[in-house]
């Protein structure tokens, strides 16, 4: 069981988000919502060390990812496809996992569940899953 005090901030579209939510909180994960991001307030969550693990999509959170990267936290990305565009940004992070959409929620809970148990890492890079 996932531990408490670990949150999990999910960046897109108020749709997407909720069922996100829904589906991360029935394996006992907290999760902080922001459909309207802006800067100030990811940079105050991010400073607060507040976040194990964002999940955000491509392009919809594409002009927060220069917050994200300088931020050593694991991030998965979401994207319908993947272009040379996607993969010269996923170059830039340290630490990322890129999903296609659609999503499988059994994988996508999977691989929450590795990432925030430490049980598989990206560190110095990205991975496609």
């Amino acid at each position: 069981m996932p531990q408490a005090q670990k949150k999990i901030l999910i960046i897109d579209e108020e749709r997407f988000s909720r069922i996100c939510s829904a589906i991360l909180g029935t394996v006992g994960y907290g999760t902080d919502v922001m459909c309207q991001a802006d800067q100030f307030t990811l940079q105050n969550k991010l400073e607060n060390k507040s976040v194990n693990l964002i999940v955000t999509s491509y392009p919809y959170g594409a002009f927060l990812f220069d917050e994200i990267k300088g931020h050593d936290i694991p991030t998965i990305l979401l994207s319908d496809n993947v272009d040379g565009d996607l993969i010269n940004i996923l170059r830039n992070f340290e630490n990322v996992y890129c999903m296609i959409k659609p999503l499988d929620y059994d994988h996508f809970k999977k691989l929450v569940s590795q990432v925030m148990s430490g049980d598989i890492t990206a560190n110095g890079g990205y991975s496609l899953v």
